[in-house]
């Protein structure tokens, strides 16, 4: 047999990774999941995921609900899955086990977590704040100044001036700043040497204050990057 001219082997190299790209789809959550009707109750839809940056980053349907990709019944699919929630409503318990579950992937976020009043109110069987609180069920939000007073008043509902929500609203917007300054500098105002390694640990230490829901630590870190901003 003569051999393949150089085009007819390019073609068909592509198609065979087409195939092998194809083929674990045709056993993936999403074959199903993609044609039923989403209900918005859910806590999160399959467009949600599809438009998150787990989708993008890889991070499939079983990371975080378990169950067998390679099952090719819905029964045998859906054995050993977790964190199926009706009408959106989680109990305290599955809120303490899916947090542990996000730090498999988010270990520093997590240890910070563990760190915080709201988690140790989990582990006390309590209602408070998991990773999906801020982040959303699929890791598709970043709480900013208008979204974290919404948030944080379904449990805090202090109104008093100082209040705990005033003061995080107030430290975010400040957080933003000080990142803004670092990936977006103004004309003129690029940071260098050892401003931009100061800002850049200021930045990392107030996103563990974070998740530790330390507004405190969060404030002195953000301080010390203004204060070097504005030299």
């Amino acid at each position: 047999m003569p051999p393949l001219p150089p085009f007819a082997t390019s073609l068909l190299l592509v198609a065979a990774a087409v195939l092998v790209a194809a083929s674990p789809a045709a056993a993936d959550c999403t074959t199903c999941h993609q044609k039923l009707e989403q209900n918005p109750a859910w806590a999160h839809t399959y467009q949600d995921w599809e438009d998150s940056m787990h989708a993008y980053n890889d991070v499939s349907c079983v990371t975080c609900h378990g169950g067998d990709v390679e099952a090719t019944t819905a029964e045998q699919a859906h054995r050993g899955i977790h964190f199926v929630w009706a009408e959106g409503k989680v109990r305290a318990g599955d809120r303490l086990v899916l947090s542990q579950g996000c730090g498999q992937c988010h270990p520093n976020q997590i240890a910070g977590a563990r760190a915080s009043a709201h988690f140790r109110a989990l582990a006390a069987g309590k209602e408070a704040a998991d990773c999906t609180t801020c982040h959303g069920a699929v890791g598709g939000q970043v709480l900013n100044a208008e979204t974290i007073t919404a948030t944080c008043r379904r449990c805090h509902h202090d109104d008093k001036p100082g209040n705990t929500v005033e003061v995080a609203q107030t430290l975010l917007e400040y957080t933003r700043r000080v990142r803004m300054a670092l990936v977006f500098p103004e004309p003129g105002h690029q940071l260098k040497g050892a401003d931009r390694e100061a800002v850049m640990e200021a930045v990392t230490a107030s996103m563990a204050a974070w998740h530790e829901f330390d507004l405190e630590a969060v404030g002195l870190a953000l301080a010390y990057g203004t204060g070097v901003l504005e030299k």
